[in-house]
């Protein structure tokens, strides 16, 4: 039996995908429009959330793990990164009487009910990340919910980018420098070595997860009420479960290419450092403040800075123009999910005055 490149469907299943992606607007479309009430189609709208959310950033939060755990089967992944899932939501239900985004949406006014372009955005969000473009959720979603924090949220990300491009030069910069061999092209990994760092990888992985869970749940958790019961709890918890499940059985889907394409990301040493330090900058910036950011920018940032130091320090008989242009094209494409998302804040904002009159100075 021939395994399925979900990263390279093909035209059938491109037609099925898009068929799906029609029916769920459809439907949300009609309940929107019959009045069905904003509690059930917040819940709708978090399903989708759900997978297009998770779909987006698995590529910066599970993308090295996938690529280099390819030979595991989906389940024990989902078991262990389900598992953890369950517990921080669980422990953030309890900490905060029964609030799940982790103080991310403190700055956000619950919406009383949701307009059509905030229930829809998911479904948007499912389309570009199958286009593997990987747009910031975090704009495209909460834009849409609190436009007075756009230029914040813009600015935070922007900084995110600089300092994880900086810190990732640094970082293997010294790498480099201690164990040049290690990162030359040809490299292949002693046996041994790569089944001990195969199991930190694990937990550097669970690390990874767990603070980007903590800094972006709420572009899911947006479209639920604030405070939730047990039996909600379980239920959205359940959801993001099935979601990830997906995710990991298709192995990232289409936008895994954006981590395939990287040097080296296979191997489970690469893998494990890039995880730790990924996570270790979406934690600082976790204590700067509670304002959402991109974690898409800080992702590619950080993966910029490592492409271009391991270039010009190992591979010097690759063409630098390659490399730049792999960079450029993630910044390119995060770069046309930012115009995608303002120019879905600005429809809002038409169509909707009431409900987004708090625009931010660069769009006045």
């Amino acid at each position: 039996m021939n395994q399925i490149d979900f990263q390279h469907p093909t035209f059938r299943d491109q037609i099925r995908f898009y068929i799906l992606v029609f029916l769920s607007f459809l439907l949300m479309s009609v309940g929107y429009y019959l009045g069905v009430s904003s509690y059930i189609l917040g819940w709708f709208a978090f399903c989708i959330s759900a997978f297009s959310v998770a779909g987006n950033d698995a590529v910066q939060t599970v993308g090295t793990f996938i690529e280099s755990k390819k030979s595991v089967h989906w389940f024990p992944k989902l078991a262990a990164l389900g598992g953890l899932l369950a517990i921080v939501f669980g422990y953030a239900w309890w900490s905060a009487s029964g609030e799940v985004h982790f103080h991310r949406l403190d700055n956000f006014t619950p919406p009383s009910e949701f307009n059509f372009l905030q229930l829809i955005a998911p479904i948007v969000l499912v389309i570009i990340t199958r286009l593997k473009s990987p747009i910031s959720t975090t704009f495209l979603i909460l834009g849409l919910f609190g436009g007075q924090n756009i230029e914040k949220m813009l600015t935070k990300s922007f900084l995110g980018y600089m300092i994880a491009f900086i810190t990732a030069i640094v970082v293997w910069g010294i790498l480099v420098k201690v164990d040049p061999k290690e990162y030359y092209d040809d490299h292949m990994p002693d046996p041994r070595t790569e089944r001990k760092w195969a199991i930190l990888q694990w937990f550097s992985t669970l690390f990874l997860w767990a603070a980007w869970l903590a800094q972006d749940a709420a572009n899911i958790v947006v479209y639920l009420p604030r405070q939730l019961s047990l039996i909600e709890l379980t239920g959205a918890i359940s959801v993001l479960i099935i979601a990830l499940g997906i995710i990991l059985y298709t192995n990232g889907g289409t936008i895994q290419e954006i981590v395939t394409e990287k040097s080296d990301i296979q191997w489970s040493k690469a893998a494990t450092i890039v995880d730790i330090v990924y996570a270790s900058i979406l934690i600082f910036f976790q204590k700067i403040s509670n304002m959402p950011m991109s974690t898409t920018w800080v992702f590619l940032g950080m993966l910029a800075g490592r492409e271009i130091v391991l270039n010009f320090l190992t591979y010097r008989d690759a063409p630098y123009l390659e490399t730049f242009r792999k960079v450029g094209k993630d910044v390119l494409l995060a770069s046309i999910g930012i115009a995608v998302s303002i120019f879905i804040f600005l429809l809002a904002s038409q169509f909707y005055p009431e409900k987004t009159s708090f625009l931010p100075k660069f769009l006045k």
